[in-house]
């Protein structure tokens, strides 16, 4: 079994999107601002967090209030999922060159955009985000824009305050739909006031203040599929060391790691730290790294008769 885990540099490093590719970590926050919404409202002192330090430390600076994050999490999600495809955006392209594969391949994403999601239904490929081996498999261990829990029938929760490091509400039957205008539509919706999609903090930690439960489910999923893989090919990652739950898996495995990254120094500095003996460089951009993930994934089917 294959395993290929995607981040932020894969889907800015994708190629053609509609209306341009998702920013990274440092750009994301201008972006945000510039919508004059939920993040424009914070004070000076965290937008120059935000601005200086990065986007992880804006967030750990923002008031630990439901009122506060739940608003700024619904403006992320909006806005990410926003991106759309072209089609020879890179996901696209590399899902045509190994749907055959596909049944052997566990998808990974980082990210809480729907690049893939897209990329795979153009491949007419449907999406099983459970590992229930009914679809192509995505994994999401961070949550994803599209994730919208739903009140029980009669639950109204309009109006509350929650604070605290924890979750704020737990246990939410949760629906994964499909497109910008039903999230958008969800977040507006008036009984959502005290709700947000199901995605972790892009802060350290990785909080979830919604249906944690659900992430953890798929950590867990993430984590014993990582060391099932054969091949793990890591795609856009910026190693993080505090984000353990992504990488001690991956140290643990033993198994062969391709890292395709146009700025290898930090991968190859983790690599040599942690003594990952099995590993493969390819130093280049997701859009033009797409043959060579291709080789690398017909190497493992095929015990290395290259087709």
């Amino acid at each position: 079994m294959i395993a290929i885990i995607f981040g932020a540099g894969a889907s800015y490093g994708s190629g053609r999107c509609n209306p341009h590719p998702p920013p990274l970590g440092a750009q994301l926050f201008d972006h945000l601002e510039n919508l004059n919404g939920e993040f424009s409202k914070l004070d000076e002192n965290t937008k120059i967090t935000f601005r200086e330090k990065g986007f992880e430390e804006g967030m750990a600076r923002v008031n630990n209030s439901s009122i506060v994050i739940n608003p700024l999490q619904k403006e992320l999600a909006s806005y990410l999922s926003q991106f759309t495809i072209e089609q020879d955006n890179a996901y696209v392209r590399l899902f045509r060159k190994i749907k055959r594969h596909i049944k052997n391949i566990k998808t990974i994403t980082l990210n809480y955009d729907l690049l893939i999601e897209q990329s795979l239904s153009n491949n007419d490929f449907p999406v099983d985000y459970n590992n229930n081996n009914e679809g192509a498999t995505l994994l999401k261990p961070h949550g994803s824009s599209n994730f919208l829990p739903k009140l029980p029938t009669g639950m109204v929760l309009s109006g509350n305050t929650m604070q605290g490091n924890g979750a704020y509400i737990e246990g939410l039957a949760t629906q994964a739909v499909s497109t910008k205008d039903e999230i958008v539509a969800w977040c507006n919706d008036p009984k959502n006031s005290d709700l947000s999609p199901i995605l972790a903090m892009y802060a350290e930690g990785k909080r979830v203040v919604i249906n944690p439960s659900l992430v953890k489910k798929i950590q867990e999923e993430y984590t014993k599929t990582i060391h099932q893989a054969e091949l793990i090919i890591i795609i856009g990652v910026r190693y993080m060391p505090q984000d353990e739950h992504i990488w001690r898996p991956i140290e643990d495995a033993k198994s062969q790691v391709v890292l395709v990254d146009p700025y290898p120094k930090d991968s190859i500095k983790w690599a040599h730290d942690k003594k990952i003996e099995k590993i493969r460089i390819i130093e280049k951009s997701f859009d033009k790294a797409v043959n060579d993930i291709r080789k690398e994934i017909y190497k493992s089917v095929y015990k290395y008769k290259i087709l």
